[in-house]
């Protein structure tokens, strides 16, 4: 009996996609989908519309970042080959933690075998799933039905958050910051951008590929961590986007040890700040021309 990959996903995965078995070439990589015959990686990036970066960790980076995220149907298996029709002997995953850990609303099954199992053995009864035509070399023929099939399935994952210091992500962390702080608040270019962008990380939030909220992650102390340069742009503000990126923040500083998150806060940003758990330590003072005040929050883990 083979046993099959480990599944990813993680806090936020709220898609997961499921295949039968992974192939002989994938169990000896460790990877899923390294079958160069398998369309699996092209057409899941032609449909969420990003560039296919090629490496096998950044391409599971960005899955998670659009909260996605791969398991298969059997546990265990005895196959010949790697055919879906050769499979003799197999056990189903158990997916109780995988549910319990994440919030999946979704369920995409990879091909027909995969589909075949999800309904017989009654695996998801509270949650949409929906059968997509397998991305096996099989169906190499049928690409364009094919992705038209993957980019329907995957419309509800379109919003991803990234975090890091590549260049295309800066890109968009200075946008929204020179929209909204250089001609929204017509704060000066030249106070708003300063040494610390130079070797700091970025959070960006992205709808529909389109970057609506950033936050700079720049700590204070050992124990303290700033969100800095924090952002929505004006037409997705009240949408949720600010309070789920800054959480994401929190939740990457306290995984990194740090204990309390502290900034200057708007005058007129308190009441958001506040509705999130964050308290005025400070008297009012001028920052960049505008009143602020310094709010902290301690910092608690919220996931799993």
């Amino acid at each position: 009996m083979q046993t099959g990959l480990a599944p990813i996903y993680n806090h936020a995965t709220e898609v997961l996609i499921l295949g039968s078995a992974p192939s002989q070439i994938s169990l000896q990589k460790q990877e899923y989908y390294a079958n160069k015959g398998n369309q699996f990686w092209k057409t899941i990036f032609q449909a969420l519309g990003v560039t296919d970066p090629l490496d096998y960790q950044e391409r599971v980076r960005i899955l998670l970042a659009h909260k996605i995220g791969l398991w298969d149907v059997y546990d265990t298996f005895e196959r010949k080959g790697s055919m879906d029709h050769h499979f003799q002997q197999t056990t189903i995953n158990d997916f109780s933690k995988l549910l319990s850990q994440a919030p999946i609303k979704k369920v995409i099954a990879n091909g027909k075998k995969a589909a075949i199992e999800i309904q017989e053995n009654h695996l998801f009864t509270e949650l949409e799933v929906i059968n997509c035509l397998s991305t096996s070399g099989a169906n190499n023929g049928r690409a364009k039905e094919r992705l038209k099939d993957w980019s329907n399935a995957l419309q509800m994952s379109q919003e991803a958050i990234y975090f890091g210091r590549d260049a295309w992500l800066q890109a968009a962390a200075y946008h929204l910051r020179y929209e909204v702080f250089v001609l929204e608040q017509r704060i000066p270019a030249c106070w708003e951008f300063d040494a610390l962008d130079l070797t700091a990380n970025y959070f960006v939030l992205f709808q529909q590929n389109i970057p609506v909220a950033t936050i700079r992650y720049q700590a204070i102390s050992p124990d303290i961590i700033q969100p800095d340069r924090f952002c929505v742009a004006h037409s997705y503000r009240k949408q949720g986007f600010g309070t789920r990126l800054l959480k994401v923040f929190e939740e990457k500083a306290f995984q990194e040890g740090y204990r309390y998150a502290q900034l200057s806060a708007e005058i007129d940003a308190v009441a958001f700040y506040q509705k999130v758990g964050y308290q005025i330590c400070s008297d009012s003072f001028e920052e960049d021309g505008i009143l602020c005040i310094q709010m902290k929050k301690t910092l608690v883990m919220t996931s799993f």
